[in-house]
């Protein structure tokens, strides 16, 4: 299947692809190079005259069969592609294989690949922008006024190993001069040669990457529908965000370290606060030094209910203030706490 392609030939290129002179290209004035074109549009295409020499003429993408009926509306759509596998069995086609073949000229064609929820395109042609040449087949058609109209269609075939993972059609290359002169010379094809002109080709020459989306709108145009698409690997995706600040952070960490007594006075404040908060509740009552317990890790749930018993004592009588209340545990302080705690003068 080849429904969308790039023809942005210029004069020279065409005229030099199909081996012609200047002059030797009819309704020239009828094409208009295109980034993005689909049936309807009008390409210049290789085709062999009455006296059996090579000429270009501007066609129209999309076969018109001659016996259309004048006041039918015509349909690009319906004949752009023909398969070769069945075009010496249909009528349509069949009668067009001994002196109508036609060799198109694009820049490449676009393929759909169906990727997670959406269709990403894939822009397929030769490396080194080479010029490709596939086979084709071309009608007239006259209408009401009296005006012809030349028409063509693509011919297809399996698709490629190298392209099988993209589309299961591809439309027929000629990869080289003498593929091409073979195609347009007039007369009935054998079997055997028809099939070498038309077989799958998968020269390590065709070449594709994905574009932009944007291009699946046939009014999408300009040299952006064909260029490579930038996408995010998996690798960039996951890697974690650095902030702008974060490598000067760094650097003051390692270069600047200050001295150990200049701490954040936020953080001086809360520990000293902590820390005068385990002072026993009466600074007037002075606790002899052998009635101090020594606890460990495991007496947190004795201390409290210390600390609960105390309170309860104080808001009973006055007079027992007197007596020295239970001393608190020492807090069992690490390497940090050391370092902001005031000794006791």
């Amino acid at each position: 299947m080849c429904g969308r392609a790039r023809c942005s030939l210029g004069r020279e290129e065409a005229l030099a692809a199909a081996g012609v002179a200047a002059d030797k290209w009819r309704d020239y004035e009828k094409f208009l190079p295109k980034y993005n074109l689909g049936p309807g549009s009008r390409t210049p295409i290789v085709r062999t005259d009455k006296e059996g020499d090579t000429e270009l003429q501007t066609m129209t993408w999309g076969l018109v069969p001659s016996w259309t009926k004048k006041e039918e509306k015509l349909d690009f759509f319906r004949m752009f592609n023909a398969r070769s596998e069945t075009v010496p069995e249909k009528t349509v086609f069949s009668r067009l294989l001994g002196s109508k073949r036609c060799v198109v000229l694009l820049n490449g064609f676009y393929e759909w690949a169906q990727e997670h929820k959406t269709k990403q395109p894939y822009y397929i042609h030769l490396d080194g922008d080479h010029i490709m040449r596939m086979a084709g087949l071309y009608d007239s058609w006259q209408d009401a006024d009296g005006n012809w109209l030349y028409t063509y269609t693509i011919l297809t075939t399996d698709s490629s190993k190298r392209l099988q993972w993209l589309h299961d059609r591809m439309p027929v290359i000629l990869p080289d001069d003498q593929a091409a002169e073979a195609w347009l010379q007039n007369g009935t094809l054998d079997t055997k040669e028809y099939a070498a002109l038309c077989k799958p080709y998968n020269g390590e020459d065709l070449q594709w990457f994905p574009v932009t989306p944007a291009m699946s709108k046939p009014d999408f145009q300009g040299p952006e529908c064909s260029k490579p698409l930038k996408r995010q690997s998996i690798a960039t995706f996951f890697k974690p965000k650095q902030t702008a600040n974060a490598p000067e952070i760094t650097r003051e960490l390692k270069t600047e370290p200050g001295p150990k007594t200049d701490a954040t006075p936020a953080v001086k404040a809360e520990d000293e606060a902590e820390a005068s908060n385990q002072q026993p509740s009466s600074a007037k009552v002075e606790e002899p030094p052998s009635k101090v317990e020594s606890r460990g890790p495991d007496d947190c749930s004795g201390s409290k209910r210390s600390r609960q018993k105390d309170q309860g004592s104080q808001g009973g009588n006055e007079q027992k203030r007197s007596k020295p209340s239970p001393a608190k545990p020492a807090k069992k302080t690490g390497p940090l706490d050391s370092f902001f705690i005031k000794n006791p003068a």
